[in-house]
């Protein structure tokens, strides 16, 4: 749920599991059996939003038992947030099948998309300079703790079809260009706001960063739904500020968040100091 590509899961030298997009009969894991350029393609014409499944217990047992054939491994696995995806307790179970449990521990990241992507990118980084994997894993947990991931929903249809936002709300919303703003929540996504168009979203994601400033050792992370042109326009414009930010990363979303907000939303996740 981290929406990291195969290509930039294997850079960092981490172990990613996709998980499985459904439209209709068609079953896809995403980013192994469906592109994501495809996969936006086909929910622009659905007229009901795909499925998502959690990756069972067996799979991740599977998964576990063939890393831990190396007698000098633990495994740290970063969750998606366990409030909207089945996939942490599902890790869980897999982890009291092992002969050896304590050689794997499990992070609720209580978020997704590029907040996830953010802890998995850190826990990569800084491996090395711990003697263990518990040790890493408070590491992440105090970074956990301290995340902030806000976005823009574009075309409000999916969030109709989702039942997330009513039909009437959205036809005003539409009419008068104003989107909803999202955070991640304990786990969840909520609204965060109402703002006119992309322009004046710009500068409500800087008043969050002044309220909560960003820590300077790891990424903010500006991620986008289908729109790369404007994820980088996005993050030229954060690059162009006259404040104190870390490095600013781009990257896409993908089929779990992309299936109930739709192509156009906009995330920008980063540490608080």
């Amino acid at each position: 749920m981290s929406d990291l590509t195969p290509q930039e899961a294997e850079s960092l030298g981490v172990v990613m599991l996709p998980l499985t997009v459904r439209f209709d009969t068609q079953e896809f894991r995403e980013g192994y059996d469906i592109s994501r350029e495809e996969f936006f393609v086909r929910l622009r014409a659905a007229t009901t939003l795909p499925k998502t499944s959690q990756i069972p217990p067996d799979k991740f047992r599977k998964t576990f038992e063939q890393i831990l054939q190396d007698r000098d491994t633990e495994i740290l696995y970063i969750s998606g947030s366990s409030k909207i995806s089945g996939c942490y307790q599902s890790a869980v179970t897999a982890r009291s099948m092992l002969k050896e449990p304590e050689r794997v521990h499990i992070i609720d990241s209580l978020i997704a998309i590029s907040g996830e992507a953010l802890l998995v990118r850190m826990a990569a980084a800084k491996a090395k300079l711990y003697e263990s994997a518990k040790a890493l894993k408070d590491f992440i947990i105090s970074l956990r703790d301290r995340q902030r991931c806000f976005g823009q929903a574009e075309d409000l249809k999916y969030l109709i079809m989702g039942g997330r936002l009513s039909p009437l709300v959205a036809k005003a919303g539409n009419a008068l260009s104003i989107k909803p703003m999202l955070k991640f929540e304990d786990g969840e996504i909520m609204q965060a706001g109402l703002i006119r168009g992309r322009s004046r979203a710009k500068n409500w994601y800087l008043e969050k960063l002044i309220q909560y400033p960003a820590r300077l050792d790891c990424p903010l992370v500006v991620a986008g739904c289908d729109c790369p042109e404007d994820t980088e326009k996005l993050a030229e414009f954060f690059r162009s500020q006259r404040m104190e930010l870390p490095e600013i990363i781009t990257m896409g979303v993908g089929a779990v968040i992309g299936s109930h907000v739709g192509p156009g939303l906009m995330a920008v996740s980063w540490i608080e100091r």
